[in-house]
Protein backbone atom coordinates (compact mmCIF):
# COMPACT_ATOMS: atom_id res chain seq x y z
CA UNK A 1 0.00 0.00 0.00
CA UNK A 2 1.16 3.77 -0.90
CA UNK A 3 0.39 6.09 1.65
CA UNK A 4 0.99 9.67 1.31
CA UNK A 5 3.74 11.15 3.37
CA UNK A 6 3.50 14.45 5.42
CA UNK A 7 5.78 15.81 7.93
CA UNK A 8 4.02 16.28 11.33
CA UNK A 9 6.52 19.54 11.13
CA UNK A 10 4.89 20.81 8.32
CA UNK A 11 1.47 20.15 10.54
CA UNK A 12 2.33 22.43 13.21
CA UNK A 13 3.77 25.31 10.13
CA UNK A 14 0.39 25.22 8.60
CA UNK A 15 -1.79 25.34 12.39
CA UNK A 16 0.68 28.37 13.21
CA UNK A 17 0.38 30.52 9.75
CA UNK A 18 -1.79 33.39 9.02
CA UNK A 19 -5.22 32.57 8.33
CA UNK A 20 -7.70 35.00 6.91
CA UNK A 21 -10.81 35.75 8.11
CA UNK A 22 -13.75 37.13 6.46
CA UNK A 23 -16.70 38.51 7.82
CA UNK A 24 -14.79 39.18 10.80
CA UNK A 25 -16.89 41.91 13.09
CA UNK A 26 -14.59 44.52 14.13
CA UNK A 27 -15.96 46.66 17.22
CA UNK A 28 -13.02 49.69 15.77
CA UNK A 29 -15.24 50.03 12.31
CA UNK A 30 -18.21 48.97 14.03
CA UNK A 31 -19.26 46.36 11.42
CA UNK A 32 -18.27 43.38 9.48
CA UNK A 33 -14.81 43.38 7.84
CA UNK A 34 -11.62 40.74 6.61
CA UNK A 35 -8.99 40.12 9.35
CA UNK A 36 -5.80 37.95 9.83
CA UNK A 37 -5.44 35.28 12.44
CA UNK A 38 -2.31 33.60 14.19
CA UNK A 39 -2.72 31.50 16.71
CA UNK A 40 0.70 30.81 19.57
CA UNK A 41 0.98 29.27 23.03
CA UNK A 42 0.95 32.08 25.80
CA UNK A 43 2.39 28.85 28.19
CA UNK A 44 3.89 25.19 27.99
CA UNK A 45 2.80 22.60 29.76
CA UNK A 46 4.87 19.51 31.19
CA UNK A 47 3.05 17.10 29.26
CA UNK A 48 1.97 18.49 25.44
CA UNK A 49 -0.72 16.24 23.19
CA UNK A 50 -1.36 16.36 19.69
CA UNK A 51 -3.84 15.30 17.77
CA UNK A 52 -3.98 14.80 13.79
CA UNK A 53 -7.40 15.36 12.54
CA UNK A 54 -7.57 12.34 10.45
CA UNK A 55 -11.31 12.42 9.60
CA UNK A 56 -12.85 14.14 6.86
CA UNK A 57 -15.77 14.50 4.49
CA UNK A 58 -15.73 12.93 1.21
CA UNK A 59 -16.89 14.69 -1.59
CA UNK A 60 -20.19 13.40 -1.62
CA UNK A 61 -20.28 14.06 1.94
CA UNK A 62 -19.60 10.56 4.03
CA UNK A 63 -17.29 11.01 6.70
CA UNK A 64 -13.99 9.05 6.55
CA UNK A 65 -10.20 8.46 7.69
CA UNK A 66 -7.40 9.66 5.99
CA UNK A 67 -4.81 7.08 5.53
CA UNK A 68 -1.82 8.70 5.23
CA UNK A 69 1.55 8.52 7.31
CA UNK A 70 2.82 11.29 9.52
CA UNK A 71 7.16 11.63 9.70
CA UNK A 72 7.01 12.13 13.47
CA UNK A 73 10.56 13.57 15.01
CA UNK A 74 11.64 12.07 18.22
CA UNK A 75 12.36 15.58 19.31
CA UNK A 76 10.31 18.45 18.86
CA UNK A 77 11.15 22.57 19.00
CA UNK A 78 8.27 24.60 19.61
CA UNK A 79 9.80 27.88 20.10
CA UNK A 80 8.19 29.60 17.25
CA UNK A 81 4.63 29.17 18.80
CA UNK A 82 5.64 31.01 21.77
CA UNK A 83 3.37 33.82 22.22
CA UNK A 84 4.51 37.20 22.69
CA UNK A 85 1.42 39.29 23.26
CA UNK A 86 0.53 42.81 21.92
CA UNK A 87 3.55 44.18 20.17
CA UNK A 88 4.00 48.14 20.00
CA UNK A 89 2.72 48.75 16.51
CA UNK A 90 -0.47 46.87 17.57
CA UNK A 91 -3.32 48.31 19.74
CA UNK A 92 -6.62 46.23 21.13
CA UNK A 93 -9.99 46.86 19.67
CA UNK A 94 -12.53 48.80 21.61
CA UNK A 95 -14.25 46.78 24.73
CA UNK A 96 -17.21 48.25 24.69
CA UNK A 97 -18.33 46.76 21.50
CA UNK A 98 -22.04 46.45 20.71
CA UNK A 99 -24.01 43.31 20.31
CA UNK A 100 -23.45 41.26 17.15
CA UNK A 101 -25.83 40.36 15.32
CA UNK A 102 -28.13 37.48 16.20
CA UNK A 103 -26.93 34.17 14.29
CA UNK A 104 -29.94 32.40 13.07
CA UNK A 105 -29.96 28.94 12.45
CA UNK A 106 -30.22 27.37 8.63
CA UNK A 107 -32.82 24.88 8.63
CA UNK A 108 -31.72 23.64 4.84
CA UNK A 109 -28.38 23.27 6.41
CA UNK A 110 -29.99 20.96 9.40
CA UNK A 111 -31.95 19.17 7.05
CA UNK A 112 -28.98 17.92 4.81
CA UNK A 113 -27.03 16.51 8.03
CA UNK A 114 -29.93 15.20 9.31
CA UNK A 115 -30.16 13.69 5.95
CA UNK A 116 -26.78 11.83 6.24
CA UNK A 117 -27.56 9.98 9.55
CA UNK A 118 -26.72 12.78 12.71
CA UNK A 119 -29.01 13.72 15.56
CA UNK A 120 -31.38 16.47 14.96
CA UNK A 121 -30.14 18.62 18.00
CA UNK A 122 -26.28 17.66 16.97
CA UNK A 123 -26.56 19.22 13.95
CA UNK A 124 -28.51 22.47 15.31
CA UNK A 125 -25.54 23.11 16.99
CA UNK A 126 -23.38 22.30 14.56
CA UNK A 127 -25.30 25.25 12.32
CA UNK A 128 -24.95 27.08 15.21
CA UNK A 129 -21.99 27.07 16.12
CA UNK A 130 -20.30 27.60 12.25
CA UNK A 131 -22.99 31.09 12.25
CA UNK A 132 -24.72 28.99 9.28
CA UNK A 133 -21.55 29.67 7.36
CA UNK A 134 -22.44 26.34 5.24
CA UNK A 135 -22.33 22.96 5.12
CA UNK A 136 -18.27 21.89 5.31
CA UNK A 137 -17.69 24.06 7.93
CA UNK A 138 -21.16 22.31 10.02
CA UNK A 139 -19.91 19.06 8.51
CA UNK A 140 -16.33 19.78 9.96
CA UNK A 141 -17.97 20.97 13.58
CA UNK A 142 -20.08 17.24 13.39
CA UNK A 143 -16.88 15.17 12.93
CA UNK A 144 -14.55 17.22 15.80
CA UNK A 145 -17.89 16.68 18.33
CA UNK A 146 -19.96 13.67 17.83
CA UNK A 147 -18.07 12.07 20.07
CA UNK A 148 -19.30 14.67 22.87
CA UNK A 149 -21.92 12.76 25.98
CA UNK A 150 -23.80 15.89 24.90
CA UNK A 151 -24.08 16.00 21.48
CA UNK A 152 -27.53 14.62 20.61
CA UNK A 153 -28.95 17.08 23.74
CA UNK A 154 -31.10 19.92 22.72
CA UNK A 155 -29.41 23.08 22.14
CA UNK A 156 -30.06 25.71 24.66
CA UNK A 157 -29.62 29.24 23.75
CA UNK A 158 -29.33 32.63 26.12
CA UNK A 159 -31.51 35.38 25.13
CA UNK A 160 -29.75 38.19 23.90
CA UNK A 161 -29.29 40.83 26.32
CA UNK A 162 -29.79 38.56 29.21
CA UNK A 163 -27.55 36.55 31.29
CA UNK A 164 -29.06 33.08 32.55
CA UNK A 165 -28.22 32.16 36.56
CA UNK A 166 -27.34 28.55 36.62
CA UNK A 167 -29.62 25.82 38.34
CA UNK A 168 -28.09 23.01 38.86
CA UNK A 169 -30.23 19.44 38.48
CA UNK A 170 -31.03 18.05 41.85
CA UNK A 171 -30.82 14.31 40.50
CA UNK A 172 -27.27 15.29 38.89
CA UNK A 173 -25.90 17.25 42.00
CA UNK A 174 -27.51 14.17 44.25
CA UNK A 175 -25.08 11.84 42.31
CA UNK A 176 -21.76 13.88 42.21
CA UNK A 177 -22.15 14.76 46.18
CA UNK A 178 -22.66 10.88 46.87
CA UNK A 179 -18.77 10.61 45.28
CA UNK A 180 -17.88 12.59 48.53
CA UNK A 181 -17.51 16.03 46.74
CA UNK A 182 -19.72 19.04 48.89
CA UNK A 183 -22.38 21.14 47.14
CA UNK A 184 -20.12 24.30 46.00
CA UNK A 185 -18.27 21.70 44.33
CA UNK A 186 -20.92 19.65 42.51
CA UNK A 187 -22.18 22.94 41.62
CA UNK A 188 -19.11 24.48 40.17
CA UNK A 189 -18.82 21.13 38.29
CA UNK A 190 -22.39 21.07 36.97
CA UNK A 191 -22.03 24.60 35.59
CA UNK A 192 -18.80 23.91 34.23
CA UNK A 193 -20.52 20.87 31.70
CA UNK A 194 -24.01 22.25 31.73
CA UNK A 195 -25.69 19.78 33.86
CA UNK A 196 -24.33 16.91 32.53
CA UNK A 197 -23.44 14.62 34.97
CA UNK A 198 -20.90 12.08 33.37
CA UNK A 199 -18.81 15.22 32.01
CA UNK A 200 -19.24 16.55 35.51
CA UNK A 201 -16.99 13.55 36.93
CA UNK A 202 -14.65 13.79 34.19
CA UNK A 203 -14.50 17.57 35.24
CA UNK A 204 -14.11 17.11 38.87
CA UNK A 205 -11.18 14.92 38.55
CA UNK A 206 -9.23 16.70 35.96
CA UNK A 207 -9.80 20.22 37.94
CA UNK A 208 -9.25 18.84 41.84
CA UNK A 209 -7.13 22.07 41.96
CA UNK A 210 -9.68 24.34 41.05
CA UNK A 211 -13.04 22.85 43.04
CA UNK A 212 -12.47 25.27 46.15
CA UNK A 213 -10.81 28.40 44.07
CA UNK A 214 -13.49 31.73 43.28
CA UNK A 215 -15.87 31.29 40.56
CA UNK A 216 -14.08 33.84 38.72
CA UNK A 217 -10.21 33.96 37.77
CA UNK A 218 -8.66 36.87 36.02
CA UNK A 219 -6.22 35.37 33.94
CA UNK A 220 -2.75 37.54 32.46
CA UNK A 221 -1.30 37.08 29.12
CA UNK A 222 1.56 34.75 30.90
CA UNK A 223 -1.05 31.63 31.61
CA UNK A 224 -1.15 32.30 35.01
CA UNK A 225 -4.46 32.99 37.26
CA UNK A 226 -4.41 36.34 39.68
CA UNK A 227 -2.83 36.43 43.18
CA UNK A 228 -5.43 34.57 44.32
CA UNK A 229 -5.92 31.75 41.45
CA UNK A 230 -3.79 28.68 40.67
CA UNK A 231 -0.10 29.19 38.92
CA UNK A 232 0.60 27.25 36.17
CA UNK A 233 3.88 25.62 34.95
CA UNK A 234 5.64 26.97 32.07
CA UNK A 235 9.19 26.34 30.83
CA UNK A 236 11.10 25.27 27.71
CA UNK A 237 9.44 24.75 24.61
CA UNK A 238 11.51 21.31 23.90
CA UNK A 239 10.25 17.71 23.85
CA UNK A 240 10.41 14.49 23.15
CA UNK A 241 7.77 11.58 22.36
CA UNK A 242 6.79 9.60 24.85
CA UNK A 243 3.75 7.92 23.72
CA UNK A 244 0.64 8.13 20.93
CA UNK A 245 -2.20 6.15 20.77
CA UNK A 246 -3.44 4.49 16.88
CA UNK A 247 -6.76 3.56 15.12
CA UNK A 248 -6.87 0.39 14.08
CA UNK A 249 -10.04 0.40 11.15
CA UNK A 250 -10.67 2.04 7.88
CA UNK A 251 -13.89 3.16 9.34
CA UNK A 252 -14.37 6.36 11.31
CA UNK A 253 -17.48 5.00 12.97
CA UNK A 254 -16.12 1.57 13.86
CA UNK A 255 -12.60 0.44 14.83
CA UNK A 256 -10.22 -0.25 17.88
CA UNK A 257 -7.84 1.50 19.92
CA UNK A 258 -4.03 0.65 21.02
CA UNK A 259 -1.72 2.41 22.97
CA UNK A 260 2.53 2.86 22.85
CA UNK A 261 4.63 3.98 25.77
CA UNK A 262 8.20 4.63 25.68
CA UNK A 263 9.24 2.99 29.21
CA UNK A 264 13.04 2.79 29.83
CA UNK A 265 13.87 3.43 26.50
CA UNK A 266 11.86 0.83 24.29
CA UNK A 267 8.53 1.07 23.16
CA UNK A 268 5.88 -1.29 24.80
CA UNK A 269 2.17 -1.52 23.33
CA UNK A 270 -0.61 -1.91 24.93
CA UNK A 271 -3.72 -4.28 23.59
CA UNK A 272 -6.56 -4.14 25.98
CA UNK A 273 -5.58 -6.36 28.27
CA UNK A 274 -2.25 -7.63 26.11
CA UNK A 275 1.01 -5.88 26.83
CA UNK A 276 4.13 -6.41 24.61
CA UNK A 277 7.51 -5.17 23.53
CA UNK A 278 6.88 -3.10 20.06
CA UNK A 279 10.32 -4.16 17.84
CA UNK A 280 8.45 -1.47 15.10
CA UNK A 281 5.84 0.98 16.64
CA UNK A 282 3.54 2.28 13.83
CA UNK A 283 4.71 5.86 15.46
CA UNK A 284 3.39 6.98 11.69
CA UNK A 285 0.10 5.81 11.21
CA UNK A 286 -1.09 7.20 14.88
CA UNK A 287 -3.38 9.96 15.54
CA UNK A 288 -2.88 11.03 18.93
CA UNK A 289 0.81 11.93 20.45
CA UNK A 290 1.73 12.43 23.52
CA UNK A 291 5.31 14.73 23.83
CA UNK A 292 6.92 15.44 27.24
CA UNK A 293 9.05 18.56 27.83
CA UNK A 294 12.77 17.43 27.96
Amino acid sequence: MVRPRIRLLDCISSFAAEELVDDFYSSAIQGKTQAKKTTRLASFPDYLFLQLKKFTVDLDWTPKKLDVSIEVPDELDLSALRGKGKQPNEEELPSDQPAQPEIRIDEGMVAQLVDMGFPLEGCRKAVYHTKSQGIEPAMNWVMEHMGDPDFGDPLQLVAKGKTSEFVPNEDALAMISSMGFSRPQAIKALKATDNNVERAADWIFSHTEELDQPEEVPMDTQGAAGQQGMKFRDGSEKYKLVAFISHMGTSTSVGHYVCHILRQGRWVIYNDEKVALSEHPPRDLAYLYLYQRV
